[in-house]
């Protein structure tokens, strides 16, 4: 949609806008994040309130998180995807769209056709990498905007990275926090050999190893 605008000033406007989140830094949207959903004088409580519902302790009940969370990791990074797409279409050959303009293809076609396959390559490598990320986890993302990891919260939305961080502030020996950081290490590696292995069935072509 932004490689199509017409109003190139507007699009600019609208790139920055999605891109300001990724370099804000999780401590900053923690307090936004804590300001909306205080269980006293949060926004979203207030609203419920004023519409006669019962106010909510979000750092009490885990159950929502997991939106929460995958709310806010979209739009900090979406911006960042943003401009990776974005990028590789304006390297798609301009000639290819007069073209199927000129055969009376209409925008739809015109995404089937061209755009989707000329991103191809650049969404196959960053799924694979992604495929890295599932034994990762935003250490700011999970710690600063829970609050720390409450108790009531730890079952939910604890991860290896925090584990490792409480563990090494903790009296636990360093050969388990080791051990889970090698653990780690090697499960993130073996998932991005996995998927890049998967590719490679499917469309040899475009497999990074």
């Amino acid at each position: 949609m932004l490689s199509n605008m017409i109003n190139k000033r507007g699009s600019k406007i609208y790139q920055t806008m999605m891109f300001l989140p990724y370099f804000m830094s999780w401590v900053v949207i923690s307090y936004f994040v804590y300001a909306l959903l205080t269980p006293e004088k949060g926004l979203l409580n207030g609203l419920i309130t004023s519409l006669g519902g019962d106010p909510v302790m979000w750092y009490q009940e885990a159950k929502y998180w997991p939106f929460i969370l995958v709310i806010l990791n979209t739009w900090k990074g979406m911006g960042y995807g943003m401009v990776m797409y974005l990028a590789s279409i304006t390297g798609i050959d301009p000639s290819l769209y007069e073209a199927a303009v000129m055969d009376g293809a209409t925008k739809s076609q015109q995404m089937r056709h061209i755009t989707l396959p000329g991103i191809k390559p650049v969404f196959v490598m960053m799924l694979i990498l992604d495929c890295g990320k599932i034994f990762n986890s935003d250490f700011g993302l999970f710690y600063q905007v829970t609050g720390q990891i409450p108790a009531s919260l730890y079952e939910t939305v604890s991860t290896f990275d925090t584990f490792i961080y409480k563990a090494m502030q903790s009296t636990a020996p360093i050969g388990q926090t080791a051990a889970a950081s090698f653990f780690q290490a090697i499960c993130s590696c073996g998932t991005i050999l996995f998927a890049n292995w998967v590719v490679s069935k499917i469309d040899h072509e475009n497999r990074i190893i």
